[in-house]
């Protein structure tokens, strides 16, 4: 799995074209959260806003800022933790938290604690912007397509909670044939529902998720917005 590329080139075509749309034609402040190796930022770069990048993975800014360079874009890159540079008293008209990264905050709280400092770090007419989790994952749950299992080249193992919405992908060495429990070294992600992200909003005095276009292909994004007064 390319965690900096965490969809399908289609998909990902996708997506960018929704959010520039979204971002419209007026230069905008953004902020890209998990932005990885510029998969967002560039093209929002590259239309004229003023991004900036953040990861907590080293590896992934400095790919990032290579990119960068090579597209001779001005973007600051910041690695470190989201938690740590929001709230911010320099306030972004968008804030994005796509390619899959909203499902790293598997614990509740801690999603609706980063949704809370997004909403004070917005401009009173801003928007978060995250995949379209519910519409484009969990039709495969359904469809029974997401279950425990090792994949047959032993290469993969999907293992779920026995309780939550939550989930790790072991890969390689860490697949567990006989282990199906999550423990301290997975990596756990939350397949949020829309009645999750709808609360998780709410708490944090942001409208409800509102999907502005079904895309065909998947890649979608949902967008949530501060309320007008």
């Amino acid at each position: 799995m390319n965690e900096w590329m965490p969809m399908e080139e289609e998909l990902s075509k996708a997506q960018i074209k929704e959010v520039l749309s979204l971002l419209g034609d007026s230069p905008k402040r953004v902020l890209d959260i998990g932005c990885g190796n510029g998969r967002l930022l560039v093209p929002i770069a590259l239309a004229g806003h003023d991004i900036t990048g953040i990861d907590i993975d080293p590896e992934a800014i400095s790919s990032c800022a290579a990119v960068c360079a090579d597209a001779d874009i001005d973007a600051k890159l910041i690695d470190g933790n989201v938690f740590e540079l929001l709230p911010t008293n320099d306030p972004f008209d968008v804030i994005i938290c796509c390619g899959n990264t909203f499902m790293l905050f598997a614990d509740i709280h801690q999603g609706v604690q980063l949704l809370q400092i997004c909403r004070e770090s917005l401009h009173d007419d801003g928007i978060v912007i995250i995949d379209d989790i519910p519409r484009d994952l969990w039709p495969e749950i359904a469809e029974g397509r997401w279950c425990n299992g090792v994949n047959d080249e032993n290469t993969l193992q999907l293992v779920w909670s026995r309780n939550d919405s939550v989930f790790t992908i072991r890969e390689g060495d860490q697949v567990e044939p006989d282990n199906w429990e999550l423990g301290e070294d997975d990596r756990i992600m939350r397949l949020w529902t829309m009645g999750e992200l709808e609360l998780a909003a709410r708490l944090s005095d942001l409208s409800p998720p509102e999907n502005p276009r079904v895309m065909p292909v998947g890649g979608g994004v949902l967008v949530m917005r501060v309320p007008r007064l």
